[in-house]
């Protein structure tokens, strides 16, 4: 299987209407870079089976964006286990329920991501890295089972994949 993990857009500071963290909103400038991020995904030939995201305003907005790139899918699918402080064992729990498969993208939330990522690629939290917001992951050869791993292909920051002037 395929791995991609996508850090939300840029975000507001404070979320309007007193919703608190989870409430916060993308700016307008991180939506317009989502949109370049979703558009440079689709241009690469990446095809997604599915689009799974933090129910985290930020992270479902950065969902929805691209899941306009991808009409074929349904629209992305909240997995409350990519909030904050998400649990791996229980994330690779719920990445092994899924049938037909091959290409996932994961929407979520520092400093769980980058965690995440070293614990495919290395086993456990050693690896140090910074998945900066609107940045993108591609694991190849991803396997949930215990242990879980996978090979780091690369990793993008947002720069990467904006049109350059």
């Amino acid at each position: 299987m395929d791995l991609y993990i996508l850090r939300h857009g840029k975000a507001e500071k404070v979320a309007q209407g007193g919703d608190g963290d989870a409430g916060r909103a993308l700016t307008r400038r991180g939506r317009s870079e989502v949109q370049e991020i979703a558009a440079w995904i689709s241009s690469q030939g990446i095809s997604l089976d599915l689009i799974a995201t933090s129910p985290l305003t930020r992270a479902f907005e950065t969902a929805e964006i691209l899941s306009e790139a991808y009409p074929a899918l349904k629209g992305p699918v909240v997995w409350d286990v990519l909030a904050p402080g998400m649990d791996f064992n229980h994330l690779m729990s719920r990445i092994r329920e899924l049938d037909l498969v091959s290409s996932l993208i994961l929407i979520g939330h520092e400093p769980s991501l980058s965690a995440c990522i070293s614990r495919i690629i290395a086993g456990d939290a050693r690896v140090r890295l910074s998945l900066k917001k609107g940045g993108l992951a591609r694991i190849e050869n991803f396997s949930p089972a215990e242990p879980a791993a996978g090979e780091l292909a690369w990793l993008l920051s947002p720069r990467h994949m904006r049109k350059q002037p």
